[in-house]
């Protein structure tokens, strides 16, 4: 029987997640998955990114340009070993700010996660979370 994954072990990889983006360290993305890790950023995606050298890859293209990020999460959801959770992000892009609003979809091994799902639309301009967002 597989245990589930615990709250403290959602929240540190969330805050470990806010701090390699704040930081643009797609090394340190990169190792928040194992080596068989796949993500996938957008729902539309034919294939996703599979192991931590192209999940670093695509953090290195990724953050060219950004900076300002503020990274914020709701209260994860949690069943056995999958999480799910609102996240928040104002960031300035290439000098342009832009708001960020998701959910993320994890599935963790250990303290690693081997399956990260993404859904997130890009608003221009910094905006708030609505009411009740997060929870």
């Amino acid at each position: 029987m597989t245990m589930g994954v615990s709250l403290e072990t959602v929240t540190t990889w969330l805050d470990n997640f806010g701090k390699v983006w704040r930081e643009s360290d797609a090394e340190g993305a990169a190792a928040l998955h194992p080596a068989h890790g796949v993500y996938r950023n957008s729902p539309f995606m034919e294939k996703p990114f599979e192991g931590t050298d192209e999940i670093r890859a695509f953090w290195e293209r990724a953050l060219v340009g950004v900076s300002e990020i503020d990274f914020r999460y709701g209260v994860p959801v949690i069943q056995g070993d999958r999480a799910a959770v609102e996240w928040w992000v104002t960031e300035m892009n290439s000098g342009e700010p832009f708001t960020l609003a998701g959910i993320f979809l994890l599935t963790f091994e250990g303290d690693l996660v081997v399956d990260f799902r993404e859904a997130f639309v890009k608003q221009s301009g910094k905006h708030e979370p609505h009411e009740n967002w997060g929870v």
